[in-house]
Parts: structure tokens; C-alpha cells; sequence
């Protein structure tokens, strides 16, 4: 019998967003992470204040 395996949910000091801004700057060509090899910005959303930023991206 297999056993299923399920992944840990991780739980960051950052923002989400922040975190993977650092891994694309570190690493912008690793083709492990298919993601950060090139994406399109699908929509974008910044609001008056600067409070909240929005991206979608879409992986190439």
C-alpha cells in the first residue's frame, strides 16, 4: 500500500509576494521553478494610497 503523501503548508515572516519577489531576483533563471523563467503581467492593481498591490501574473 502507498502511502499519500501531503504537503506542509508553510508559514512565512513576509509577505507572500515579498518572498517570491527575493527568489526571482536570486534566482530569475532557474528552470526548476518554471514561474520565475518568464511570466506576463496579466493585471495589475495598485490602489490611490499605495497600500495594496495587485499583481496577476501568467507563467509563459
Amino acid at each position: 500500500m502507498v502511502q499519500k503523501y501531503q504537503s506542509p503548508v508553510r508559514v512565512y515572516k513576509y509577505p507572500f509576494e515579498l518572498i517570491m519577489a527575493a527568489y526571482e531576483r536570486r534566482f530569475p533563471t532557474c528552470p526548476l521553478i518554471p514561474m520565475f523563467v518568464g511570466s506576463d503581467t496579466v493585471n495589475e492593481f495598485k490602489s490611490e494610497d499605495g497600500a495594496i498591490h495587485v499583481i496577476e501574473r501568467r507563467c509563459k
